[in-house]
């Protein structure tokens, strides 16, 4: 059975975007994940983190 979580806490969501945790908190303060829940954990929907690498730029194949 494969299984995917509903909601990321950040630490999730650093695995699943591979940054860190101070990273993730950075990219919360400059807004560009937005979290959810009832103010107890920052959590994030993966709807949300697909957002974020969806909207990452497309590196040439000459930057490899």
């Amino acid at each position: 059975i494969e299984w995917h979580p509903g909601l990321f806490t950040k630490e999730l969501a650093a695995v699943y975007l591979s940054k860190s945790t101070r990273e993730i908190d950075d990219m919360r303060s400059r807004g560009e994940l937005i979290p959810v829940g009832d103010g107890k954990r920052v959590m994030f929907t993966k709807k949300e983190l697909d957002h974020y690498i969806e909207s990452l730029p497309e590196r040439s194949a000459a930057a490899n």
